[in-house]
């Protein structure tokens, strides 16, 4: 209940008796008193108040730090290829660098462009990321009308780049690239080259290795969705060459004619260089690269928090294991480094594009 106090009416005072005065005096006093201790209770209730919230606000739990949930990480090709292959070796160490946990999603077609396409149209918090290669991220955005660009990512590391081989079938008649030569000159139109997909790496690296050795217009290409189902024609007969890394042969049955690398690969030492057959510059090297990109814009924490687990990821003794298993030559590089080669990746890969006709 609210309590009222009558306010005296002063100029009556003087009327009344020193006693009935002094009584009425005390009253007003008592009266005005009460009202600053309510107001004083008010302001105390308002400052605790206050310093509740305060403290209810600065030592309330914080929020979760990133990652909150599983990161997906995307291959840009079918189950079975070398890219897939790779980010499968990857994906535990990573995972548990990170803290969390990470999955492997494949999103096939368009050469890698499908999976680039989607990835570069997320929002960049960090739970998506995908593994992009020379081909998908420098050389296919140059010769197909796509969604994206060097401008449409934060590179977050590299990974490896490894040289791409050229393969035949183990029981097949060819021993060297000098077989393969005269074997396609002797049926012209006859034999096939494969690939996983038009201007990916693998198709680059037969369209140097035939132009290389003057026969690319006696050969005929056809294109898969994937070094997996690549592997399958190849095994069916369909296809006769092939090229990708030496990661393949991890999974495959597979015969190396030739290593396009500046040097034998010490793991391969009977195989010759593309330089030592006859294939001359700018088509006797051939490296595949490849990292995990995020979509532009990610927020610079979240960026270190990824390029850091990436490199723990790389150095782990279980990825190191697979890259010497498979032949993958480990190029591990920060976000800031990354992103420097990538964009001089870009510029660069405009010779070979000329150079393979695309």
């Amino acid at each position: 209940m609210t309590r009222c106090h009558a306010i005296p009416n002063w100029s009556d005072m003087f009327l009344l008796s020193p006693s009935a005065r002094d009584y009425l005096e005390l009253t007003a006093a008592s009266s005005q008193s009460e009202y600053v201790w309510e107001d004083t209770m008010k302001k105390f209730w308002l400052a605790a108040t206050t310093a509740l919230t305060f403290a209810a606000t600065a030592f309330a739990p914080a929020h979760a730090e990133f990652p909150e949930k599983p990161v997906t990480l995307i291959a840009p090709f079918n189950a079975g290829g070398g890219t897939d292959l790779l980010l499968r070796g990857l994906q535990q160490p990573f995972a548990d660098a990170l803290g969390g946990n990470a999955v492997v999603s494949n999103m096939s077609g368009g050469s890698g462009t499908v999976a680039a396409s989607h990835l570069a149209g997320l929002t960049p918090d960090g739970y998506t990321l995908g593994y992009l290669s020379v081909t998908v991220s420098t050389i296919q955005p140059q010769i197909k009308n796509v969604p994206y660009d060097k401008e449409s990512w934060t590179p977050i590391c590299s990974v490896a780049a490894s040289p791409t081989m050229f393969y035949v079938r183990p029981d097949a008649p060819y021993n060297s690239m000098e077989d393969v030569k005269a074997a396609i000159e002797a049926d012209p139109g006859k034999l096939i080259f494969g690939s996983s997909g038009p201007g990916a790496i693998t198709h680059l690296t037969m369209v140097s290795a035939m132009e290389g050795l003057g026969v690319s217009d006696k050969v005929k290409h056809l294109p898969h969705k994937g070094s997996g189902p690549a592997m399958k024609s190849m095994a069916g007969g369909i296809i006769q060459f092939f090229g990708d890394t030496e990661v393949m042969m991890s999974k495959y049955e597979l015969k190396p004619l030739a290593v396009f690398s500046d040097a034998r690969l010490p793991s391969l030492p009977d195989v010759p260089t593309a330089t030592e057959v006859g294939i001359k510059p700018p088509l006797n090297e051939l490296y595949l690269w490849g990292g995990l990109f995020a979509p532009k814009g990610l927020p610079e924490d979240v960026t270190a928090k990824l390029a850091s687990a990436c490199e723990t990821a790389v150095a782990s003794d279980a990825f190191q294991d697979f890259a010497k298993k498979t032949g993958t030559v480990i190029n591990q590089r920060g976000p800031k480094e990354f992103d420097e080669f990538f964009r001089a990746q870009w510029d660069a890969n405009k010779a070979l594009i000329k150079a393979a006709g695309l």
